[in-house]
């Protein structure tokens, strides 16, 4: 499988300045800066435990598929527009081809029934993502926009203290309760709001 971006998304923020600062109450910009850096964090950290691109990029991907099968599996999704398709270096009428949203690619013949895809290379150039927040017609869904702000406000008050603090208790000796955390480091209810979106097809 081999993937080129043929356009690239012009921005990969997972939300935007303004809800960062609703979410936080900050109301001055003295510290747009810094809040714009950890917006660019949190949606880094989001599209690496995820294992994918958020925003809408055209793209063309070779898949080399070793026995025919009735779907394709797309890396990006969800796939808006199919722009071509070609299965061993002949073109596939693209009315021949249906998507779903979870990146699944089916060829359909006349009559509107699905058909096995060929062995051997199959070339697909197709838009897929999601317009992301403060983009006009947004359909980022708000479960992965929360995941983001989530991880700015934990970053913007790591400044003063441990976001995996749980609870601290001042009494006598005082005791400390830590979330238990996870592999990726990621606080366990961004994890939560992120597995749906988790592209678990590329290992």
């Amino acid at each position: 499988m081999a993937l080129t971006i043929i356009e690239a998304a012009g921005e990969t923020k997972l939300t935007t300045l303004a809800a960062a600062k609703a979410e936080l109450q900050v109301t001055s910009g003295a510290d747009d800066a810094y809040l714009t850096t950890l917006i660019d964090q949190a949606s880094d950290a989001v599209r690496s435990w995820c294992k994918r691109v958020f925003a809408v990029e055209t793209v063309r991907e070779s898949i080399y598929p070793d026995k025919p099968g009735t779907s394709l599996m797309l890396p990006r999704w969800p796939v808006v527009t199919i722009a071509g398709v070609t299965i061993n270096g002949t073109a596939e009428d693209v009315a021949n081809v249906e998507a779903e949203d979870s990146g699944h690619l089916f060829r359909i013949d006349a009559s509107g029934c699905r058909m096995s895809w060929p062995s051997g290379r199959i070339v697909v150039e197709y838009r897929a993502g999601y317009v992301l927040p403060g983009r006009p017609g947004r359909t980022l869904p708000n479960d992965l926009e929360r995941a983001a702000l989530s991880l700015v406000k934990s970053n913007w008050f790591a400044r003063t203290r441990d976001p995996m603090i749980r609870s601290e208790t001042v009494d006598g000796a005082g005791s400390t309760d830590y979330f238990s955390g996870t592999a990726s480091r990621l606080p366990p209810d961004v994890e939560s709001l992120l597995s749906p979106y988790r592209n678990v097809n590329l290992g």
